[in-house]
């Protein structure tokens, strides 16, 4: 008994977009995590659904979290990439007071 396919839609949109800001091609990204490059492209246009494995590898490649990927993010999700982790730390700090302060 082979284990159940989940169909999640909007990943293929999103992995291509995150891709394409990247400004990487599918055989660099494919190099990268070591799926094939079909694979990538399958995944792209929704006739397969990454493995957990492959979804996680994809998310770090692309700096992206695996709940983005999946469309489990709100729409105002933020990209951090390229800000260093001090930024980061920074960024959390203010986001955690305003939710404090709207709390109130």
């Amino acid at each position: 008994m082979s284990a159940p396919v989940y169909k999640v839609d909007g990943i293929g949109k999103r992995l291509k977009g995150l891709r394409e800001k990247k400004g990487y091609k599918q055989s660099y990204v494919s190099e990268l995590t070591g799926i094939g490059r079909s694979s990538i492209a399958a995944y792209e246009v929704e006739l397969e659904t990454p493995t957990y494995a492959n979804l996680i590898k994809l998310a770090l490649v692309l700096d992206a979290s695996t709940d983005y990927l999946l469309g489990y993010e709100p729409e105002g999700y933020i990209d951090l990439s390229g800000i260093d982790e001090k930024q980061r730390k920074h960024i959390k700090e203010l986001y955690n007071m305003f939710l404090s302060s709207a709390r109130v």
